[in-house]
């Protein structure tokens, strides 16, 4: 069952239980209210009849006889005013029946027979009794009274018809029904519009996860309105832009990945090539001329310890994700001057000044990682730098601790410093490749930098030189 017809269904049911139950409640209320007016009607009028016939006795009798005289109007007077006062309700569609003691019927207009019940009449004098009761498909209401008139009693009926509050009951009922069927129509129309509107964001929600799972990432629900639906819609379209940066992000590392490969692959087949080279004229040739001889085993050793620089760099790589180093915080001064101490033969191979210029800092670090971080960017930078060129380290605070590597060699065009930190990527391959370079250093200084939390700023400018910084953001 779509969502539609359930909230129709739903609204409908309930509005069938509160509409009907409260509709019949008043409807049975207000019958039960004329139905118990019409009984006190009843009763007022035939208290006023008796209260007539009494005040009329007393007249009668005050009239006739002296003070002194005991005399009282004897029953077949009081059977004649009773009679007169009866036939006063000729014209008002209501009836009376009275009897005496001896069920003796004195006055009746009503044409039907009366009940004859004596436990309807098992009331005190003055008092009240009354039933309700169908005689000919119509309905009466019967009102009971027992009166004394001068030693004589009389059981009076006051009969009303009340076939139209019933009448009235059921036209009620019918209009209900009439108007519960004419509203449910309307209803069902308001309803079946209201909620396809109200559902028609989940309709889009709906399309729209067909399109994502369909491959289009770039999919986003329209927000039109400020409700839950709109909340959803929110959180859909967020969900929907992290699936996409997932998406991307994982196509971006399998290009990555490819690309490594790809980059591996020739760093390879470059010294396999010149090594199976070499190797198999030494193997097929019939003259032996040892210059030529050395020189082909020269070029076989240099481009193995080739393989083995990049065997250990991929290692590096591999060891550096895999593992997770232990920090602790180290003076940076004695640090600079050890790594100042391992490429001291590098610089005067060179003749390179290095210039270090440190603040008393103390940064939490693994050593041996930040060691090999710095002399690789060092290590370039003296790639890049021409002989007698100065070298700049700096170590201070700017919001965080920084170590700065300058220098003033041959720099890195714009549109690649966004990749040099990419494995196997060389800006100069033909530098690298003469300096046994892999393209692995700085791939290995990002990756450390990750490990520590900090980040690689690099600025340069061609035949300016280059100045990448090592900003530690997370300092305890």
């Amino acid at each position: 069952m779509k969502l539609w017809e359930k909230i129709f269904l739903c609204t409908l049911i309930v509005f069938e239980v509160f509409f009907v139950s409260s509709s019949m409640y008043l409807i049975h209320r207000s019958f039960e209210r004329n139905l118990q007016n019409e009984i006190n009607i009843g009763m007022i009028e035939e208290n006023k009849f008796c209260d007539s016939i009494k005040l009329s006795i007393k007249f009668f009798e005050d009239k006739k006889n002296p003070p002194s005289d005991d005399l009282k109007v004897d029953k077949k007077s009081i059977d004649s005013m009773v009679c007169a006062y009866a036939s006063y309700f000729n014209d008002r569609n209501v009836y009376l029946y009275i009897s005496d003691k001896n069920n003796k019927t004195i006055f009746t207009n009503f044409k039907e027979k009366i009940i004859s019940n004596k436990s309807i009449w098992n009331i005190s004098f003055n008092s009240y009794s009354y039933f309700i009761h169908d005689i000919n498909k119509h309905t009466y209401l019967f009102v009971n009274k027992k009166i004394n008139l001068n030693k004589n009693i009389y059981k009076i009926t006051y009969v009303k018809e009340i076939s139209q509050a019933y009448e009235d009951g059921k036209y009620l009922y019918n209009v209900l029904i009439k108007a519960n069927i004419a509203i449910c129509l309307i209803l069902a129309v308001v309803m079946i519009l209201l909620s396809k509107i109200i559902i028609r964001p989940i309709d889009e929600l709906v399309k729209s996860t067909k399109k994502i799972s369909s491959g289009d990432f770039s999919e986003r629900v329209k927000i039109k309105s400020h409700d839950e639906i709109s909340n959803l819609s929110i959180n859909f379209n967020c969900m929907a832009q992290v699936i996409e940066d997932k998406i991307n992000e994982l196509e971006r590392i399998s290009e990555d990945k490819q690309r490594f490969i790809d980059d591996l692959s020739h760093e390879l087949k470059t010294p396999l090539t010149s090594i199976i080279g070499y190797a198999d004229f030494l193997r097929t040739t019939d003259k032996y001329d040892e210059e030529t001889h050395i020189k082909c085993l020269t070029y076989i050793y240099k481009e193995g310890k080739r393989l083995q620089k990049l065997s250990l760099k991929l290692r590096d790589l591999i060891v550096l994700r895999e593992e997770k180093p232990i920090m602790k915080m180290e003076r940076v001064q004695e640090l600079l001057r050890e790594v100042q101490a391992l490429i001291t033969p590098k610089l005067k191979s060179k003749n390179i000044k290095l210039i270090i210029k440190a603040q008393d800092l103390c940064i939490n670090m693994d050593r041996e990682l930040i060691i090999i971080l710095i002399t690789n960017l060092v290590d370039n930078a003296i790639k890049a730098s021409q002989d007698d060129g100065e070298i700049y380290i700096r170590a201070y605070v700017k919001e965080s601790p920084v170590i700065e590597i300058a220098d003033n060699g041959i720099g890195i065009p714009k549109e690649d410093i966004n990749k040099i930190f990419e494995p196997f990527y060389m800006v100069d391959k033909s530098r690298d490749r003469s300096n046994n370079g892999s393209g692995l250093g700085l791939s290995i200084c990002a990756q450390i930098s990750k490990i520590h939390n900090a980040k690689l700023e690099v600025e340069s400018e061609v035949n300016k030189g280059t100045r990448i910084a090592i900003r530690f953001l997370n300092e305890n």
